[in-house]
């Protein structure tokens, strides 16, 4: 999902859709902080 960015701007767009989805979808906190560190890995990785 994240490959389908072009620009930066659309990259922080997918990033905040996909945390959103993430947040509704479940209701532990502790899962959505794990998973927003994995996405913040690989925010490193692609900047």
């Amino acid at each position: 999902m994240l490959a389908q960015a072009k620009t930066k701007k659309e990259y922080k767009k997918l990033k905040a859709e996909m945390l959103n989805s993430l947040d509704s979808d479940s209701k532990d906190e502790k899962s959505s902080t794990s998973s927003i560190k994995m996405l913040d890995l690989v925010d490193d990785t692609t900047a």
